[in-house]
């Protein structure tokens, strides 16, 4: 991952167009083989909400505490297309937009390596953290999503399916962009993966 120090100005009465993306996978290391078996994202441009969303085969099996977390298992991707047939769809979808993710190293250096593996041209990817949000900004019991959500009183529902943690992390980043704004900062700063 590649930081620099990039500040933006996020108003939340006229925010930037941001991709709120989330992933489900088989593990969680990208460089181990681990793959990609569930994506959603949400494209908000201060007017308009556009989703998309996919299950993926990993032409790999899941391991079953996978299953147990995220609840898919791999009949549910038997017809499923592989990430190179869905990779400019995604492309496509973020642009040159911001992404949001909640944990970004870990999403981001999935779909990186997906890329990579799928002979695509390097990408860099503008992001916001809303991890590194409220970490920085707040003093939350849990940083998790669910626990930033339970704290603020967001309704999470479903979790670890990734349009579901998608929806939450919108609602989580409304209130986190509103407040630290009211807090008298006027920049968040965005990072390149």
């Amino acid at each position: 991952m590649i930081m620099e120090n990039i500040k933006r100005f996020i108003d939340p009465l006229k925010p930037p167009t941001l991709v709120y993306l989330d992933i489900e996978t088989t593990g969680l290391y990208a460089n181990s083989g681990d793959k990609i078996i569930e994506i959603a994202m949400l494209k908000i441009d201060g007017k308009t909400e556009e989703k998309y969303e996919q299950l993926i085969n990993p032409c790999c099996l899941i391991p079953p505490e996978g299953s147990k977390i995220h609840r898919i298992y791999d009949d549910m991707l038997k017809g499923a297309p592989c990430f190179k047939d869905i990779a400019q769809a995604v492309l496509n979808f973020i642009e040159d937009n911001i992404v949001v993710c909640h944990n970004a190293s870990f999403d981001l250096s999935f779909i990186v390596k997906e890329l990579q593996d799928n002979s695509f041209a390097c990408v860099k990817f503008p992001y916001i953290d809303t991890l590194t949000l409220a970490r920085k900004y707040f003093n939350f019991q849990s940083n998790s999503l669910g626990g930033i959500a339970k704290a603020v009183g967001i309704d999470v529902g479903v979790s670890h399916r990734a349009m579901a943690d998608v929806l939450t992390m919108y609602q989580v980043s409304k209130y986190l962009f509103f407040n630290i704004w009211r807090k008298g900062f006027d920049e968040i700063e965005v990072g390149i993966f």
